[in-house]
């Protein structure tokens, strides 16, 4: 039997179910849609719930609750493409259920997830990546017991990711739960405002106004919650933007220093070598080959 991997919107809140799409215009406003993992193959996209825009691109991914309203809207020059999967009601608590008990009957609790933009991961994004693999002229139909794995596996994933945050989140430089955790969500606002303004030039003192942390329990809060400092994090993100462009675009490796936010050339070959193995330039000749 066959699955429609774009299953009817109607559908979606009833049966698990993946959207693939690629447009340069397309918009949503205000839909209470299921527990959903959005992702994106090509291109950026900023999906807005709760009064915060989250920028999506290649290298993360982002949750989003049973029933929380989002928005996005795309008006692009070139095609962007998003990968979106979404869970029947209930489908997730009892894969977590199951997890936790050992039971297969469980009935799991409701999850609430403390993080929703995650940078890449070595499960979800790559499993992610895998069903947009799929080629354009099967993507309509699929087999249906390779697809219903997919759901296991990533409900699966998300279970073990909402235990690793939690985890984080209990190692907040706090003693009381409550402070904790309002601690990790004010942390949470800054790694988000990072992703969404990586390439642009800020000091400590503005991701901390944005968190609403004083400079040194921001840099210390993050560092905790996210392994890295603030600095870290945000040269993660260029680099792998800088990786995609050059492995995509026809920008040269100074444009593309430039674009995503170095200063200095020599430290973005630097570091760029350290981090994938290989100068940038090397990324260009592959492209130009290609």
């Amino acid at each position: 039997m066959a699955f429609a991997l774009n299953r009817p919107t109607a559908t979606l809140g009833v049966a698990n179910a993946i959207l693939c799409a690629s447009a340069r215009q397309h918009s949503v406003r205000d839909f209470p849609g299921p527990l959903s993992i959005k992702s994106v193959t090509r291109g950026t996209v900023a999906w807005k719930t709760g009064g915060r825009e989250l920028v999506v691109d290649r290298d993360s991914f982002l949750l989003l609750h049973e029933g929380e309203p989002y928005s996005m809207e795309i008006d692009a020059r070139e095609p962007v493409s998003t990968l979106c999967v979404f869970f029947a009601p209930g489908f997730v608590e009892a894969v977590a259920g199951s997890m936790a008990s050992g039971e297969l009957d469980a009935v799991g609790a409701p999850v609430r997830f403390a993080q929703r933009l995650h940078a890449a991961d070595t499960r979800i994004l790559p499993r992610m990546q895998a069903i947009a693999a799929v080629p354009m002229a099967d993507q309509l139909w699929v087999d249906q017991l390779w697809v219903d794995q997919q759901f296991v596996d990533l409900a699966s994933d998300l279970a073990l990711l909402n235990r690793e945050v939690q985890q984080r989140v209990r190692m907040m430089p706090a003693r009381r739960v409550s402070t904790r955790e309002e601690l990790f969500r004010r942390v949470r606002r800054g790694q988000e405002f990072l992703h969404a303004a990586a390439g642009e030039e800020i000091g400590l003192s503005e991701l901390a106004r944005e968190a609403c942390l004083s400079p040194y329990h921001l840099h210390r809060a993050f560092t905790q919650a996210f392994g890295q400092t603030p600095h870290a994090y945000r040269t993660g993100l260029r680099l792998a933007r800088a990786r995609r462009l050059l492995e995509s675009s026809g920008m040269a490796v100074m444009e593309v220093c430039v674009e995503v936010g170095f200063a200095s050339a020599a430290s973005f070959t630097n570091l760029f070598r350290r981090t994938y193995g290989v100068p940038p330039s090397a990324l260009a000749k592959i492209r130009k080959i290609r």
